[in-house]
C-alpha cells in the first residue's frame, strides 16, 4: 500500500513537472533571455548594450525643447546668424535692423555665435557654451549651487534657438526638432513618443489672457475667453500643428514605405503649460489646451503643467490650478502632470504632502510625472491604493531626479510604487539638457534598483498600455512592441550556450513552484 502512495505521488510530481515544462517552453526564449540578462549585472558595459538593443516601448514624459542636444542649438543658432551673450552664455536673436558691421547691435559682450565659436579659441568657447546649455561636467559655484538650478537656467539660454516666443518661427523649428528626436529613439529601439511642446505663444496669448480681465471664477473666465475668440484660436492651431506633422514626415523622407531612420516612430504631442505665470495666463493655456485635445486628439492628446514646482507661483497656486485642470478638462480630456517633483529641503514641509494626491483626486491625472515626493504625502499607503484601482502611471525619470533633487539609489521610491503595484513607465525628462537617452534610464534601473528583465519588459509594455492613445491604435502598437521582443529574445536565446538554457529551464520550473 506504501508503494502505491509513493509511486503515485512519484507519478503526481512527475506529471507536474512535465506540464510545467511543456508551460515554459512557450516561454523558453524570454527565460533564456532573462537568464542572460541575469549574467550581465557583473559586466556593465555589456548589461548597457543589451539594454540599448532592447525595444523600450516608448517614452510618455520627455519635453522637446530639453530633449535636443546642445550641439543641435549651437549649429542652428550659427546657422541663423544668432548671437551669443558671453556674460551668462545666452544664445540671442539677431536684433531688427541691426547694421552690417554689428550684426548683435552695440554692445561689445554680444558677439555672432559663428565668430564665437571659430578662432583660435573657438573650441573652448564651444566647449563652455556646451556646459552652460546642459548638465554636462555640472559643479557648484556659488553663483550656481545646485544641479537643480542648473538644469532649470539652461533653458532659458537656448530659447532664442528654438524660436523663441514667436509661434511662426517656434513651428519651423519645432518640425527639425521633432524629426531630429524621431532619428534618436529609432536609433535607442523606442517606437513611440509624447512630445511635451508650447502651443500658444506671444502675442496671441496674451491678448487671449487679457480679456480674462478682473474675472477668478473658472466658468466665467472660460466665457471671456469663448467670447475673445478661443474656437477660432484653436481651430487655426489645429490646422496648424496638422500642417506640421506633414513638415516632420518631409523633413525624414518618409514617403509611402516609411523606411527612413525616423519614419517608424509613432509620435503624440502633450500641449505644456507655465503654471508660473500670472493666473489669467496660466488658465488661457490650460482651456486653449483642453479645447486643442478635443479639437484634434489625434495629433495633441494630453495637457501637462511645466516649469518649477517648487517655484513661489506653483506653490502659492498649486491648489487653484489643479481645480482649474479639472474644471477644464473633464473626464475626456487626459491630463499627466509633473507632481511631487519635491524634496525635504527643497521646501518646506507644509508643500510636501498634498501634491499627488490632488493632481489624482482633483484634476484627475492619469499620469504623474516624477512623482518622487510620494514618501511624504499623507497617507501614502492610502494613496498608493488609490492610484493602484485608478490606473494613475508614474513617469520615473531616474538621472533628473538625481541632477535635480539629488534623489537617487534607495532613496528613490521607484521600488515603492512597484511593490505597491502602481503602473510604472521610465522616461528621459529632458534628454539634451541631461545628455541622456532612454537606455540610459533602464540601465541605471537595473543597476541601481536590481530590476529584471521580466520586469523591465513590462515597464515598455506599459509605455504603450498607459500612452494617450486610442484603443485601436494602442493594440496596433502592442501587436508590434511584441512582434519586437519576441525577435529579440528569439536572436538571445540562439546565441547562448546549452548552460545558460539549462540554467533558463531550471528558473522557469521553481518560479513556477513559489
Amino acid at each position: 500500500m506504501r508503494r502505491r502512495i509513493w509511486a503515485a505521488v512519484i507519478l503526481l510530481a512527475v506529471l507536474a513537472l512535465a506540464l510545467r515544462l511543456i508551460t515554459i517552453a512557450g516561454d523558453l526564449p524570454q527565460l533564456v533571455t532573462a537568464a542572460h540578462f541575469e549574467e550581465l549585472r557583473a559586466d556593465h558595459p555589456r548589461m548597457r548594450a543589451f539594454l540599448h538593443r532592447m525595444p523600450k516601448g516608448g517614452d510618455l514624459h520627455t519635453h522637446l525643447s530639453g530633449a535636443v542636444y546642445a550641439e543641435r542649438y549651437i549649429a542652428w543658432a550659427v546657422r541663423d546668424a544668432q548671437c551669443l551673450r558671453a556674460s551668462d552664455w545666452a544664445i540671442l536673436p539677431r536684433p531688427d535692423g541691426a547694421a552690417a558691421d554689428q550684426p548683435c547691435g552695440g554692445d561689445p559682450s554680444i558677439v555672432p555665435i559663428a565668430d564665437a565659436v571659430s578662432g583660435p579659441r573657438g573650441q573652448t568657447t564651444y566647449d563652455l557654451l556646451l556646459d552652460a546649455l546642459s548638465t554636462r561636467w555640472f559643479l557648484p559655484t556659488p553663483a550656481i549651487p545646485s544641479g537643480h538650478d542648473q538644469f532649470f537656467g539652461t533653458f532659458g539660454k537656448f530659447n532664442a534657438a528654438t524660436g523663441g516666443a514667436d509661434w511662426q518661427a517656434t513651428r519651423a523649428r519645432m518640425a527639425e526638432m521633432v524629426a531630429d528626436q524621431l532619428r534618436q529613439y529609432d536609433a535607442d529601439a523606442v517606437q513611440y513618443v509624447e512630445f511635451m511642446v508650447t502651443l500658444l505663444e506671444g502675442e496671441e496669448r496674451r491678448q487671449l489672457a487679457q480679456a480674462i480681465g478682473a474675472e477668478t471664477e473658472p466658468a466665467a473666465m472660460l466665457a471671456a475667453l469663448q467670447k475673445a475668440g478661443l474656437a477660432q484660436s484653436v481651430a487655426v492651431r489645429a490646422q496648424e500643428v496638422a500642417e506640421l506633422v506633414g513638415q516632420i514626415d518631409v523633413l525624414l523622407d518618409c514617403g509611402s514605405e516609411r523606411r527612413n531612420p525616423g519614419c517608424g516612430v509613432t509620435f503624440r504631442f502633450i500641449a505644456q503649460v507655465n503654471r508660473n505665470g500670472a493666473p489669467a495666463d496660466v488658465f488661457t493655456q490650460t482651456a486653449h489646451a483642453a479645447a486643442l485635445i478635443r479639437a484634434a486628439p489625434h495629433i495633441v492628446a494630453g495637457l501637462n503643467y511645466v516649469g518649477p514646482e517648487d517655484y513661489r507661483v506653483s506653490l502659492r497656486e498649486y491648489r487653484t490650478h489643479m481645480k482649474w485642470i479639472g474644471f477644464l478638462t473633464g473626464k475626456d480630456v487626459p491630463v499627466a502632470l509633473h507632481a511631487g517633483e519635491l524634496w525635504l529641503g527643497l521646501v518646506p514641509p507644509p508643500d510636501l504632502d498634498f501634491h499627488i494626491r490632488e493632481a489624482v483626486e482633483v484634476a484627475g491625472a492619469r499620469r504623474i510625472g516624477h512623482g518622487t515626493a510620494i514618501a511624504f504625502e499623507r497617507d501614502m499607503a492610502g494613496l498608493l491604493t488609490e492610484m493602484r484601482r485608478r490606473g494613475v502611471t508614474v513617469e520615473i525619470a531616474l538621472t533628473s531626479s538625481d541632477v535635480i533633487l539629488g534623489v537617487r539609489g534607495k532613496e528613490h521610491p521607484i521600488t515603492t510604487y512597484l511593490k505597491a503595484g502602481v503602473p510604472v513607465v521610465l522616461a528621459t525628462d529632458d534628454a539634451g539638457v541631461s545628455r541622456i537617452d532612454l537606455s540610459n534610464e533602464y540601465y541605471r534601473a537595473a543597476r541601481d534598483h536590481r530590476l529584471g528583465y521580466e520586469r523591465l519588459k513590462s515597464l515598455a509594455r506599459n509605455a504603450i498600455t498607459h500612452a494617450f492613445l486610442a484603443e485601436d491604435e494602442k493594440r496596433r502598437e502592442l501587436d508590434r512592441l511584441d512582434r519586437s521582443f519576441a525577435e529579440l529574445e528569439r536572436s538571445v536565446a540562439d546565441e547562448q550556450p546549452w548552460g545558460v538554457w539549462l540554467r533558463a529551464v531550471v528558473r522557469g520550473v521553481v518560479l513556477g513552484a513559489l
